[in-house]
């Protein structure tokens, strides 16, 4: 039943597709993968490592001054299905069991100070600490979907919000294994958070990932592309530290980007203002330019739509410190579900194979732009660099790479590929050849 529920959904989708614009029908079909068989990249025994005790992490981000890579994750399997409004569930909002966990992929466990709320983990950012030498401490910016206390209370408000979701900021002194809580963050702007990209300690932006938190309409929201409801908010504080106060004091926040499909993940790019948006369900990357000055409203001018062939989370970019004049296998990281089709129909449930794809799309140099101005082709070579049939990892949200240093490598060309899932027991790591 429940494949053919997302049959009919993608069938739908296509409809509407066509009705709004015959040239995405094509597009809606090769993302989804319906017709998509899944793949194994097979990789030696001693390049393949299982991350223990990294349960449900969503996002993941490398931080190069302390080479550490800081990930969300939770705290008990099968959470994600009795709580995780991203998902659209809503079953049990006991706060009992929601123990999120902010960790590093050594790992280690990160003691939170100073909070004791429910933690439901999605998207996080991590910047240094401009107050400290470059590596030595960091702030974590994090999204938190809490129950909200206004709908669930007895004789709670029926029409209030399922989710109380908000923006934790945390402090980590870099070796320390703490990260102290600084404070909680909401505004009405923030709606459906789901990821972050932080600037400053006092500035970040943050998607809305849906315009519907559930429902028919929220399912219309992910399959038909012609639904551009969601958007990026800019979030400026009036300091990083509060005392007293609500979560929204200090608080000023403005539309940056909006009327674009699906809106998801946020990464870095390039350069200190480039801006990575992925329109998940739409397979895209968003390739933006920050604009506006320190302490003002600013906003995302998009300059460029990288086109990936399935629906992608959290994009990162994968900056080579070993690239020279002939070879730089720099470019942007992004994966998700090889069969987006079946999105609907696995996500409720605990066991079952959510097969995986990982991509690269690298800037071409100026000569293949120019050769691909006469060919029709776009400024990025995109390509997978691996997958997975759901037996080593369900599903993927998160991808970072991790350069390994030729010398210490036999003078090849290879990275660690760390990927990390909402629903996966653990983050895995392979070596893949750049």
């Amino acid at each position: 039943m429940a494949r053919r529920l997302s049959i009919a959904i993608v069938l739908l989708a296509v409809l509407l597709g066509y009705v709004y614009n015959n040239s995405h029908v094509q597009r809606i079909i090769y993302v989804s993968g319906i017709f998509r068989k899944p793949e194994r990249t097979e990789v030696a025994p001693e390049d393949y490592v299982v991350i223990d005790n990294t349960l449900h992490c969503e996002d993941m981000h490398y931080h190069e001054p302390s080479g550490l890579i800081f990930t969300a994750c939770e705290d008990h399997k099968g959470s994600r299905l009795r709580w995780f409004p991203p998902l659209g569930h809503f079953a049990d909002p006991q706060t009992a069991r929601m123990k999120g966990k902010l960790q590093i992929i050594d790992p280690k466990i990160l003691e939170l100070e100073g909070f004791s709320g429910p933690f439901v983990t999605h998207g996080i950012d991590v910047i240094d600490d401009p107050d400290k030498p470059q590596g030595e401490a960091v702030y974590i910016f994090a999204v938190n979907h809490k129950p909200n206390t206004e709908h669930y209370r007895e004789n709670g408000d029926a029409d209030a919000p399922k989710s109380y979701s908000v923006v934790e900021l945390f402090h980590h002194v870099v070796g320390s294994g703490r990260a102290r809580h600084i404070r909680s963050i909401w505004h009405p702007l923030i709606v459906t958070p789901n990821d972050l990209f932080a600037e400053s300690p006092t500035s970040f932006f943050v998607t809305n990932d849906h315009y519907y938190s559930e429902g028919f309409l929220r399912i219309i929201e992910d399959v038909f592309t012609g639904a551009a409801w969601t958007n990026v908010i800019h979030v400026q504080l009036q300091g990083p530290e509060i005392v007293g106060g609500s979560d929204s004091a200090g608080v000023h926040a403005s539309i940056a980007l909006d009327k674009l499909h699906n809106l998801n993940g946020l990464g870095h790019g390039r350069t200190r203002d480039e801006i990575l948006a992925n329109g998940c369900a739409s397979g895209v990357v968003h390739v933006g330019q920050i604009q506006g000055g320190e302490n003002t409203e600013k906003t995302i001018q998009v300059e460029d739509v990288v086109e990936l062939g399935s629906p992608v989370d959290n994009p990162t970019y994968f900056r080579d410190p070993y690239a020279n004049d002939t070879f730089d296998a720099s470019g942007i990281v992004s994966s998700g579900p090889t069969r987006g089709i079946d999105y609907f129909s696995n996500r409720g449930k605990e066991e079952v194979l959510d097969p995986i794809m990982v991509w690269k799309a690298s800037p071409r140099s100026r000569k293949e732009k120019e050769e691909g101005v006469i060919n029709g082709r776009r400024d990025w070579d995109a390509k997978v660099i691996f997958q997975d049939d759901g037996h080593r990892i369900r599903t993927a949200s998160a991808s970072v790479m991790v350069a390994i240093d030729p010398k210490e490598d036999e003078g090849r060309r290879r990275a660690w590929l760390f990927v990390s899932s909402y629903h996966a027991s653990s983050v895995i790591a392979v070596k893949i050849d750049l």
